[in-house]
Order: structure tokens, then sequence, then C-alpha cells
């Protein structure tokens, strides 16, 4: 009987290890070597393009989305915000020789933000016209 539960406990930490859990709400950081997270710019036309990579097996990948609703909601505030999600795909690594392996979910999009003062600063100012 106790060599039962060594081989249970073998056998649990193997099924475990095949679930990911969500990497939590964080920025991407490459020089820490976090990938996976949000990243957001400003889009040039008055918003942000927000970008969520999630890991290959997370629990839940529509929680990708969730993370992209959170941030576009920090980002605009209470007054809420206009989207166009323009990407939702799930990554594939491709090796040669080996069967294609997922490798994260991903999604991008755009926000404008409804109160106008949550509105980027256009990064490239209009010229101005001298008057005549």
């Amino acid at each position: 009987m106790s060599l039962l539960r060594p081989g249970g406990a073998v056998l649990a930490l193997t099924l475990l290890a095949g679930c990911v859990s969500d990497p939590g709400y964080a920025p991407m950081d490459p020089a820490a070597n976090r990938y996976f997270g949000y990243s957001d710019t400003p889009n040039g036309a008055g918003g942000h393009t927000i970008r969520v990579v999630l890991p290959e097996g997370v629990e839940n990948p529509k929680s990708a989305f969730a993370h992209w609703e959170r941030r576009a909601g920090e980002l605009c505030g209470p007054a809420g915000y206009r989207k166009q999600l323009h990407t939702a795909r799930r990554n594939m690594m491709m090796m040669p020789g080996y069967t294609p392996t997922g490798y994260s979910y991903e999604v991008m999009g755009d926000v404008w933000c409804n109160d106008p003062a949550m509105a980027p600063a256009d990064p490239v100012a209009a010229p101005t016209v001298p008057a005549a």
C-alpha cells in the first residue's frame, strides 16, 4: 500500500504539469523575460492599440479577452470606450519534422476613449498653417 502513495503522487503531479495557469494580469516586459501579458501603444488616431498574449494551456483561453477589456477600462476610465478587435488567434510553433504545437493565444485591437481627456497625446502633431 505504501508503494501506491508515491506512485499516486507522481501521477497527480504529471497530470497537473499539463495545465498552465494564467500568468496573471501584468504588462509584457522582455527585459524581465516576461513575454506574456499585455502591451498598449497610442495608435495615432486618438486611441490605443492593445495586445494581449497568454501561453498555450491556460485554463480558459477566453481570459485573453478579459485581460484586453480590463486594460481598455484602465486606459479610458469610467466614461467607457469604443473598440475594434481585429486579431484573435492561436499562435502555433512550427518545427521541421515535428507536429505543430500550440504556443499562445493572442488578442489585439484598438480602443477609443469616450472621454477626450483620456485620449493619448498625438505623437505626430498636425503641422500649423501660418495665418495669411
